[in-house]
């Protein structure tokens, strides 16, 4: 018996849906659940590290892939990327469009962070937070969020926006209308994709209670952690730990440091203190609690979180476990800081790192 044509079109449809049912089962969405940032590639640049220097390319993407990481955040330096007229500059955009191309050809997901923005920088001693107050200054900057939007609308959901990191308004309260600015001009052209924001005061835990989560519900915050900072950040320069400080392990007892660090530093604690999981567990415990009452459902992702390259090999594992699995069990993603300079999860000579171990713990 010949099949009517009808019957055929229909055998055909049918197989159209089951196939299509099959791909999405074996292709599931991009997650965001345990990413890396790169850092020093397209922000906070310097002679020995210029911007979109030829270190990384689709080879670290593999690499980054192949460790089970999920998501890519690239931290970018948005005042590099807007001319003085207002344009766009395509040519400091392009390496971005590039790692683009790989990261989702890898199956990664990626997040656009504005590390910087005009009026808004949070290097330790030349902080910027103009943008907050200056209402002419904020719509030159969402104008300028705008048309980086529109420039990437027709990028699918594997691309997050993060709307700025690290900021450090004056006031809390100032952020929340940045915010609310900064996300009326991506919704007139990205209606869906997912943004986030987060807390003032380098996006710290503290000041997360005072975070307005809009109504939009394609809206996920984003803090960072480093707590103990005596100990993610001892010997680094920028955090005055000066070099020669005595060894911080975690978790452990403080040595006497009164001879190396400032009794007024914002980090020094005294000899005996007791750095312990159960701090970190504390601290994460808060935020759920906040999250709970004021975000449900939401989406939340530890967008920064690391040990300095100083610390010790285990006490780098612990630390890293310890936070990164406070993350895991309630349901955030995390992305670690940083993918090859001196918080690493691989070193100079391409080798996984402590940190790598601490994220992903080998059986045995």
């Amino acid at each position: 018996m010949i099949p009517s044509p009808g019957f055929r079109r229909l055998l055909l449809l049918l197989g159209l849906v089951l196939t299509a049912a099959a791909f999405g089962a074996e292709s599931p969405g991009f997650t965001f659940k345990r990413g890396v940032n790169i850092s020093h590639w397209l922000s906070q640049n310097e002679p020995a590290q210029p911007y979109a220097a030829a270190w990384f390319d689709e080879e670290d993407i593999s690499w980054i892939a192949a460790q089970h990481f999920d998501h890519i955040r690239y931290p970018i330096d948005g005042r590099l990327w807007l001319r003085p007229d207002g344009s766009l500059d395509e040519e400091k955009i392009t390496p971005f469009v590039q790692a683009l191309a790989w990261t989702k050809a890898h199956g990664l997901g990626a997040i656009l962070d504005m590390h910087f923005l005009p009026g808004a920088s949070f290097d330790p001693g030349s902080e910027q937070n103009t943008v907050f107050t200056d209402a002419k200054l904020q719509e030159k900057v969402a104008d300028f969020w705008a048309r980086v939007a529109r420039r990437f609308a027709n990028e699918g959901d594997y691309l997050r926006f993060e709307l700025l990191n690290e900021p450090v308004a004056e006031k809390n309260d100032e952020l929340n209308g940045f915010n609310r600015r900064m996300l009326a001009a991506i919704r007139e052209s990205n209606p869906t994709r997912m943004v986030y924001i987060t807390s003032n005061r380098w996006s710290g835990f503290p000041s997360v209670g005072d975070v307005e989560v809009p109504a939009d519900p394609n809206v996920a915050i984003t803090l960072h952690f480093y707590e103990p900072m005596i100990f993610t950040h001892q010997r680094a320069p920028w955090a005055n730990f000066p070099a020669d400080m005595p060894a911080v392990k975690f978790p452990g007892a403080l040595p006497d440091l009164a001879a190396y660090v400032s009794a007024k530093h914002y980090a020094f604690r005294p000899a005996g203190y007791e750095l312990t999981v159960h701090q970190v567990d504390e601290a994460f415990e808060k935020v759920a609690a906040w999250v709970a009452k004021n975000a449900p459902g939401r989406e939340i992702h530890i967008g920064e979180f690391g040990v300095y390259i100083a610390a010790d090999a285990a006490s780098k594992r612990n630390w890293i476990a310890a936070v990164s699995g406070n993350a895991a069990r309630r349901g955030w993603g995390w992305a670690v800081w940083d993918y090859q300079d001196s918080f690493g999860v691989r070193d100079a000579k391409g080798e996984p790192t402590p940190i790598l171990d601490g994220l992903f713990p080998k059986d045995g």
